[in-house]
């Protein structure tokens, strides 16, 4: 229900209990008012007639009471008049009414007994009678019995209905026209101003940060609207500090991509010119000896030439690499056996473990277990991290591999995905603790000097990220090295998580 409803309900509501209670106070008021009026005449007449009775009484004049009397039911033709003697018998009656003795009988007794006139109100049906009883007395106090007279107030009831129906009017016209301009009030003063303010707020909510309403009071309502106006000024300046500090975040954050994108590549030359510088060293010092001896064998020349062919190699490996980890292209994701994925890899370098007498534990799952990746990129994880460790791990040492359904969550706890882990632990030499944070990065590695590039695990980690998955590793120097890798199996990841 709307407020400018309540209100005039609550209003008209008011007013009727108000108007009501007046009302009835004022019938009561009406009504005494007109039956004091009804006893003053009955006394005024009572008496009267008392005079002229005991006169005809003491005259020993029967007929001149009987002829009063009819002259007074000529005029009221409703009174009726009843005489009583000393001992409270009916002795005479004029009216038509039957119920009149009834009506007079305990008032008679109780005037026999107080000897003083009596005047009240009776009340048998639907019309009420005021009853008046008065002694008779002779001149020497001794008693000629009573008269009653008995009027219907006919009259009476009639005026206080038509008084009753008169106030129940009045009451009812003020009621709707207190109701009906209190409407006309509440909807200027208030329902107007709440309108105006709901509409500006949609256009808030809306977007519209422009929006305000018009003030043109000085109440509480011309105070709301001032303020709502400056609420949403003060909205509209912080959404345009925001759109500018998201801007200024863009740009900065731009930046940091150059700054880190040249820093990258500043690193990238780095290595590069380090891992070919090294090669070509050797290619140079070689072409210069040959160059300066005059009487070479072939032997000599075939060696050189032998050298020559291993660093080419190592020179086109390093670029290999660097093409790999610079231009990988983007991944193909389809949902493939991660299982049979990882065993095609096992499988090409079982004959490598043979030959260095490394033993590979492979523990798989009986039943396939699906992930949406890419196929290529997922063998070439599983390439470098059993490559690593291979070449980490002595002869008759052991790499474990285990492949199972696991879930990890993101860093902060908060969503946690379902994931297939693969797990590789090898028994080999283990990695400083010092060096284990610079792991990952390009070109750095701890195999320098048997041609490793140290791209290989960048790469891993690169495609891992691609993928919305996570890498861990943990080692222990002379006792192995394991990393943890978790793909996501709807692939739909994008934060790094936390191994669970």
């Amino acid at each position: 229900m709307r407020i400018p409803t309540k209100l005039v309900l609550s209003l008209a509501g008011a007013s009727a209990i108000i108007l009501g209670a007046y009302g009835v106070r004022e019938l009561g008021k009406e009504q005494q008012d007109l039956t004091d009026v009804a006893k003053h005449d009955m006394k005024v007449l009572g008496a009267t007639l008392q005079v002229a009775v005991e006169n005809a009484l003491r005259d020993h004049q029967m007929a001149d009471v009987r002829e009063i009397l009819e002259s007074l039911r000529l005029k009221d033709s409703g009174i009726d008049v009843l005489v009583f003697d000393p001992a409270g018998h009916l002795t005479t009656q004029l009216g038509t009414s039957p119920n009149s003795a009834d009506l007079v009988l305990e008032a008679v007794h109780e005037v026999r007994l107080s000897k003083e006139p009596l005047i009240h109100i009776e009340a048998p049906g639907r019309l009420s009678h005021i009853v008046g009883a008065f002694p008779l007395r002779r001149d020497d106090g001794s008693d000629y019995g009573s008269i009653a007279i008995v009027r219907p107030l006919d009259v009476l009831t009639a005026d206080l209905r038509s008084e009753t129906n008169s106030t129940i009017l009045s009451i009812l016209s003020l009621i709707v026209g207190v109701a009906a301009i209190s409407w006309f009030l509440v909807h200027l003063y208030v329902g107007r101003p709440l309108t105006r303010l709901v509409t500006a707020m949609k256009d808030v909510r809306a977007g519209n940060l422009t929006a305000s309403v018009s003030v043109q009071r000085a109440d509480e309502v011309g105070t709301l609207t001032v303020e709502f106006n400056s609420m949403v000024r003060e909205l509209g300046s912080a959404r345009r500090h925001l759109i500018e500090a998201a801007e200024s975040r863009e740009s900065l954050e731009a930046g940091l991509r150059r700054v880190d994108k040249l820093a990258t590549l500043g690193q990238l030359s780095a290595g590069l010119a380090h891992e070919i510088g090294s090669p070509l060293q050797v290619l140079l010092g070689r072409a210069r000896d040959l160059a300066s001896q005059p009487d070479i064998t072939p032997a000599e020349i075939r060696r050189a030439a032998q050298v020559f062919e291993e660093q080419s190699d190592r020179i086109a490996r390093i670029v290999e690499r660097l093409l790999t980890f610079a231009r990988r292209r983007a991944a193909r994701r389809c949902e493939i056996d991660f299982v049979a994925t990882i065993v095609t890899i096992v499988d090409l370098l079982e004959h490598e473990a043979r030959r260095r007498g490394v033993r590979i534990e492979f523990v798989r799952p009986s039943a396939p277990l699906k992930v949406v990746a890419d196929a290529d990129q997922v063998q070439q994880v599983a390439m470098n991290l059993l490559s690593n460790a291979l070449r980490a791990t002595p002869r008759d040492g052991r790499v474990h591999l285990e492949v199972q359904a696991s879930s990890f969550t993101t860093a902060d706890g908060t969503i946690k995905h379902p994931s297939v882990s693969l797990v590789v632990d090898d028994s080999g030499c283990g990695i400083a603790e010092e060096l284990l944070g610079r792991i990952f990065e390009p070109f750095f590695t701890t195999w320098a000097d048997v041609g490793g590039t140290g791209l290989g695990l960048s790469v891993v980690k690169s495609i891992i990220d691609e993928h919305g998955g996570t890498i861990a590793l943990s080692s222990t120097k002379n006792l192995g090295t394991r990393f943890t890798v978790h793909f996501p199996t709807n692939g739909a990841a994008q934060a790094k998580g936390m191994v669970t």
